[in-house]
């Protein structure tokens, strides 16, 4: 580092150190150290440059939101990113994880990468939604090219929730993100695959205004209004719409379901058992509508009809929370 670069760091040490810790104090949760975190952010910035010279007040305004999550940005838990020379906040798969314990509302969140050489299976039965992994790892032989994404929920009531994502899922998403070659994408592929199953999971589980919040931190990264998101959106799989859960706008079935047939690869996530369980575990309006369009979606889209048990199921919980 060079004396121009080192009086840079000193001189955002003492910002940090005067403006900052204030105000991370005030927000960070007692079971979260304070010299620790400071030290974090100091080692995070160092490591670095370009967010030593990003824009003073998302840097800023990056750490108290991790602060408030209770996240160190240690690369593991959450991370601060560069998009658009400002810093950006971003939970991690870990940080989440954590976050999920520490509610209450879930007994245990899990996700995984699957490779080509591992073995996998997904399958729904009578019992529910199973999933079969059995990662290559004998020998230390390369496991090949990342073909699929899982992330599997248990709640504390005992229900089991599972979403399967393909790679190419998973792209779509990525395809509407605003730094879909850099940042993140190209420097975590897999941590974001395993981010996006899970906030795609996230939509069917009963989860805290504030967990809800951590899932969807980096909400800024994607470019929802752009052709590609609206594009992504009518795509055979709507990835982008039903992976993040967060596109507003009514669009337009994709030519393969308008014509009464299942996009090509499209799995079954349902079925009339599975819908109701998951249904009756709902525990917002919000979160209802959401998993009800997902539903919908689903049995449309690989050619079955809606069971009226299911339709009926949706009409009772939602009279139910309306009380």
């Amino acid at each position: 580092m060079n004396a121009e670069a080192k009086d840079v760091t000193t001189k955002l040490s003492d910002e940090l150190t005067s403006i900052l810790q204030p105000e991370i104090e005030k927000v960070l949760p007692q079971h979260v150290g304070l010299d620790r975190f400071m030290r974090v952010v100091l080692t995070a910035i160092s490591m670095n440059p370009a967010l030593r010279d990003a824009d003073r007040r998302s840097l800023f305004t990056s750490c108290v939101k991790a602060a408030t999550d209770g996240l160190v940005p240690d690369g593991r838990e959450a991370a601060l990113v560069i998009f658009g020379g400002k810093a950006q906040y971003m939970p991690m798969v870990a940080g989440i994880i954590k976050k999920v314990r520490q509610s209450g509302e879930l007994k245990s969140i899990s996700s995984n990468v699957v490779y080509e050489r591992d073995q996998f299976r997904y399958w729904i039965d009578d019992d529910g939604e199973h999933v079969l992994h059995e990662p290559k790892v004998a020998g230390g032989e390369d496991r090949g090219k990342l073909v699929a994404v899982y992330a599997i929920a248990k709640t504390t009531a005992g229900g089991v929730y599972t979403e399967v994502m393909s790679r190419g899922q998973i792209d779509q998403v990525r395809n509407v993100s605003r730094a879909k070659d850099s940042g993140p994408w190209a420097s975590w592929y897999d941590e974001m695959a395993r981010k996006t199953v899970i906030r795609r999971l996230s939509k069917r589980l009963p989860m805290s205004t504030d967990l809800e919040t951590v899932v969807r931190r980096d909400d800024e990264l994607y470019d929802l209004d752009s052709p590609q998101a609206i594009e992504a959106a009518k795509s055979g799989t709507s990835a982008a719409k039903r992976a993040l859960g967060l596109l507003s706008r009514d669009v337009e079935a994709p030519p393969q379901e308008q014509e009464g047939k299942p996009a090509a690869g499209r799995i079954p996530q349902y079925d009339e058992d599975t819908a109701v369980k998951a249904i009756r575990g709902c525990k917002t309006v919000k979160q209802l509508d959401n998993l009800a369009e997902e539903i919908r979606d689903d049995f449309v889209g690989t050619q079955r009809e809606v069971p009226v048990r299911v339709t009926a199921a949706i009409d009772d919980r939602r009279e139910a929370l309306a009380q």
